[in-house]
């Protein structure tokens, strides 16, 4: 079989490698390509079909609610079919045995496939994008993982979407730990790996796909997932900068409502609800932006007090 796929790969490459990449008919060509030696990868590794699907899926609609562009789009489709396709050169038992269970010799000629899946696309310069997601299918956020120990932004936005995905699959279907897990525990399994083994807000957002979130309103939530992440932060330098700590100083506070709000006020807190947003601070354009950011997106008003006036 992995001889089959090497020559099906190079009879590809020579028919192609004097085309136009750009030319409509060697797109179509491309599809087909891709599309065989994924039903291949399947057949081969009996990968549920649903499997492959949901991964590609649910990976263009994570792709559009971060506004990827479409070449990346492609790349990040064609990517989450062929992922596999570096296990050709595996043996059987390494392929059939749990993650978990194998010996530290086992997972890096296990990791090694997403290389070898690499060099077996080399040459064909029109899936350069997509050869890059196969190689770095193990990074890890934290920079621990393989080949490369790439970190953070500098692992591509393809990669920390499927990292998050494939990962999930492979603890649905057991090839993980040898045991299929419930949807609901897997996630919270990826919910306390956020941030060391995958990209904290592709987790978060990927918790809003499952349960069937559109793009809008994906898109939505980071809008406030980022308003919150700023609001968290206002919040932690205003407990640092207490101005009211100061014993020569008594302060009068006053509730007012948004309208009032204006620059160089001296903020006591500001709410939404229970949750807090800043407090001890003077009022800049950027709080106001936000204050009215925050009330559209969360549809309630916020409690705002300040600090009307302070007398020695």
């Amino acid at each position: 079989m992995e001889d089959k796929i090497k020559k099906y790969i190079e009879t590809f490459k020579n028919a192609t490698q004097h085309h136009d990449i750009g030319a409509e008919s060697l797109k179509k060509q491309d599809i087909i390509f891709i599309r065989t030696l994924s039903h291949i990868i399947e057949r081969q590794f009996d990968i549920k079909n649903e499997h492959s699907k949901f991964i590609a899926e649910k990976a263009l609609l994570i792709a559009g609610a971060l506004d990827m562009n479409a070449e990346d789009k492609t790349n990040l489709l064609y990517a989450s079919m062929l992922l596999q396709i570096g296990k050709m050169d595996l043996p059987g038992g390494l392929i059939k045995k749990p993650f978990y269970s194998m010996s530290v010799v086992d997972k890096y000629r296990f990791w090694g496939h997403a290389i070898d899946g690499e060099r077996l696309l080399s040459g064909l310069e029109q899936f350069d994008g997509v050869a890059l997601l196969i190689r770095h299918q193990f990074e890890r956020f934290d920079g621990q993982g393989f080949p490369d120990g790439l970190a953070k932004d500098n692992i591509p936005l393809g990669v920390r979407i499927l990292s998050v995905l494939s990962d999930y699959i492979a603890y649905i279907d057991g090839s993980m730990t040898g045991k299929p897990m419930f949807p609901d525990v897997v996630l919270s399994q990826m919910m306390i790996r956020k941030a060391s083994f995958y990209d904290e807000d592709i987790v978060d957002i990927f918790s809003n796909v499952l349960k069937g979130a559109t793009v809008e309103e994906l898109k939505e939530a980071i809008i406030k997932s980022k308003l919150l992440a700023i609001a968290t932060e206002r919040w932690k330098k205003g407990l640092v900068v207490n101005t009211r700590k100061n014993n020569h100083w008594t302060s009068t506070i006053v509730e007012i409502s948004l309208a009032q709000l204006k620059l160089g006020m001296k903020v006591d807190n500001i709410y939404f609800g229970c949750e807090p947003y800043i407090r001890n601070c003077i009022v800049d354009q950027s709080i106001i932006d936000n204050v009215f950011s925050l009330r559209k997106a969360k549809g309630t008003n916020p409690v705002i007090k300040i600090v009307l006036n302070n007398v020695a």
